[in-house]
């Protein structure tokens, strides 16, 4: 019997594949033939061995590079039990900021906590990357403690990246507020936590053992 693609398992085909998959095997093989190579011929130019000892350096570079690529994945970010009741409360649908975003499709479901929590612009991107690196270490060491905590107020440039044009946003009575702006933009206050709600339930904040309770 034939099998019907449903239409909720969204785009196929090569809209998925990402090139950082592809290139670190391709470098990788060829290394391999190199050395091979290397070992059957003793007439063996120098630019080829030279290559023979790059390649591989190469292909643990794009490897690594691969690694950081799909580190924007929400199942990443689910791996760590400290992170998994806050991967699960973006589909409890429970009222907080992440799961409204995240129940009404705002955000890319395969990509979810990385969109929210990358600022914006390249160093937005740069310092979410550092920041995983960090919680990872974190997580392997046992150097964390329950409520996890967040450094100051909500990046509000995460809000405004995509917030900040858009008629609805712009027409708030409070968004015009001048006063209001200004401690925004001086990051005095956030967006969360006063007039938004949390990003995150608190029992998500406290471990897997209360959000399991």
């Amino acid at each position: 019997m034939n099998q019907t693609r449903s239409l909720f398992d969204g785009p196929a085909g090569a809209h998925g594949f990402s090139w950082l998959e592809a290139l670190p095997i391709i470098v990788a093989v060829a290394a391999a033939a190199l050395l091979l190579l290397r070992l059957v011929k003793r007439d063996f130019p120098p630019g080829l061995a030279a290559a023979a000892v790059l390649l591989p350096i190469a292909a643990y570079a794009l490897g690594g590079l691969f690694l950081l690529e799909r580190s924007k994945q929400v199942s990443f970010c689910g791996s760590c039990h400290i992170m998994t009741p806050i991967v699960a409360s973006l589909e409890a649908n429970d009222g907080t900021l992440a799961s409204m975003h995240y129940m009404r499709g705002l955000v890319p479901h395969d990509e979810a906590c990385y969109t929210c929590h990358s600022g914006y612009g390249i160093w937005g991107t740069f310092d979410a990357k550092i920041a995983g690196v960090r919680h990872m270490i974190r997580t392997i060491t046992g150097n964390y403690q329950f409520p996890l905590k967040t450094h100051g107020p909500f990046d509000i440039d995460s809000c405004l990246g995509c917030h900040a044009q858009v008629p609805s946003f712009r027409a708030v009575e409070a968004h015009q507020d001048p006063d209001l702006q200004k401690q925004l933009l001086d990051r005095e206050i956030g967006c969360t936590g006063i007039c938004h709600p949390a990003a995150h339930p608190e029992s998500a904040l406290q471990g897997p053992q209360v959000a399991a309770r």
